[in-house]
């Protein structure tokens, strides 16, 4: 994959040099964000998370029509669960993508820093970024900003492993790729399609994305080390959507998403009995909307990085349908999901217990809107989580949280 890093990376300069050798319009700045605050009381005792994300872009617009610009997203994630997970949040074993740039304890860090070009050619972005497989995504509707039953900011049972979003590579440096919106025309003018590249997924140093001493997991005892990582990892990923005429004025629209991803493994194990493989993904979601009402869901299944053993892997899959009357003052919206997963990556292994569980996540809730990007909502949720004995045995949680959300 050495030849295709190098033409990538190439060609991704090649691009950025020839539109900023002409002239350009002055660089326009907009900052963009959103913020949650959660309270809520797990099992009868009190918790709470806060979570903010602030986005900077600089752009401006060449004498050939070539947008050029930067992104900086910084990230503050309160309390997220320090967990182990068997191929769900962060998919896999092995070294995932990068959280960010920042000290290693710290809440607070650079998430994303990428630049970008757009034009009759399509988009291509450079650097540290969601990938496409994320960037295109479908799952389940939700009407919250942080508590979700699939790909959640805030869990505060720690008990749910359910997540759909095909999201390994994390905020990990790479190349992406989008044709222009809309260039096959037709039938087919809404099918949006992209391609990520990552050279290296690197341990970021915190257990929240990647374990920092590894995992003993095999019989012999072989252990992970610090070293361990994955080398060119590859996504691809599509989005249609097609608004469906009903009646006089209203319409049906449907919306579908789905992704591909690969990595190869270098696990660095003295072993020649490697249980891990290079790492294989794939998702699909699904969404309907007619005026305020939206119903889908999703479905993920990964090689969570393991080689071929029984019961192996990750599979999940969620569904939901929400209600909004509007966006602006005084609008209310209601919501119902589910979730379920499995993630049997070891069987029983009494060496990681922790890697085997089954996840099932009920949710309800209501917000009201405050204010054009302000919303205030509660929700309850219910969680089950099915670990061997070793690992704490069955375990379930009631929740009921609080939201308060801001977007700007």
């Amino acid at each position: 994959m050495t030849g295709l890093r190098t033409y990538l990376l190439g060609a991704s300069a090649a691009v950025f040099a020839a539109g900023a050798a002409h002239a350009a319009d002055p660089v326009e700045v907009d900052i963009s964000g959103e913020a949650s605050a959660v309270a809520g009381l797990a099992d009868g005792d009190a918790k709470g998370d806060v979570n903010a994300k602030v986005s900077f872009k600089g752009s401006t617009v060449l004498d050939n029509g070539v947008e050029l610009g930067a992104v900086l997203t910084g990230r503050l994630d309160a309390d997220q669960p320090r967990q182990l997970f068997g191929g769900g949040r962060y998919s896999g074993l092995l070294i995932g993508g990068p959280r960010g740039i920042g000290p290693e304890t710290s809440d607070a860090y650079l998430q994303g820093a990428y630049a970008y070009a757009r034009g009759s050619f399509g988009q291509l972005i450079v650097g540290r970024d969601a990938g496409i497989a994320r960037i295109l995504s479908v799952s389940s509707p939700t009407i919250f900003s942080s508590v979700n039953v699939n790909d959640w900011q805030t869990d505060l049972s720690g008990l749910n492993d359910v997540h759909t979003i095909n999201d390994f590579s994390g905020y990990s440096t790479k190349l992406t790729y989008m044709p222009p919106a809309n260039f096959l025309g037709g039938v087919l003018g809404g099918l949006q399609l992209g391609v990520s590249y990552s050279p290296v997924l690197k341990n970021c140093g915190d257990p929240l994305c990647a374990p920092q001493t590894g995992f003993v997991i095999s019989p012999e005892g072989a252990m992970l080390t610090a070293d361990s990582h994955w080398d060119d990892a590859v996504e691809a990923a599509l989005y249609y959507e097609k608004g469906i005429k009903l009646g006089s004025s209203n319409r049906l629209f449907v919306g579908v998403g789905a992704s591909f991803m690969t990595a190869d493994e270098h696990a660095l194990l003295n072993s020649p009995l490697s249980v891990y493989d290079d790492y294989e993904a794939y998702s699909v979601g699904l969404n309907l909307a007619y005026r305020g009402i939206t119903l889908g869901g999703s479905v993920k299944t990964t090689n969570a990085g393991l080689a071929s053993l029984e019961d192996d892997g990750y599979l999940a899959f969620d569904a939901g349908v929400t209600f909004r009357t509007g966006e602006e003052e005084g609008d209310v919206a209601v919501m119902l999901g589910y979730g379920q997963s499995e993630a049997n990556a070891l069987g029983l292994n009494p060496l990681d217990p922790a890697l085997f569980q089954d996840t099932r996540t009920a949710q309800a809730g209501v917000t009201y809107v405050l204010g054009r990007g302000i919303t205030v909502g509660a929700a309850a949720q219910y969680t089950e989580a099915k670990k061997p004995v070793a690992a704490g045995g069955p375990q379930e949680a009631a929740t009921v949280v609080i939201e308060s959300s801001i977007k700007f």
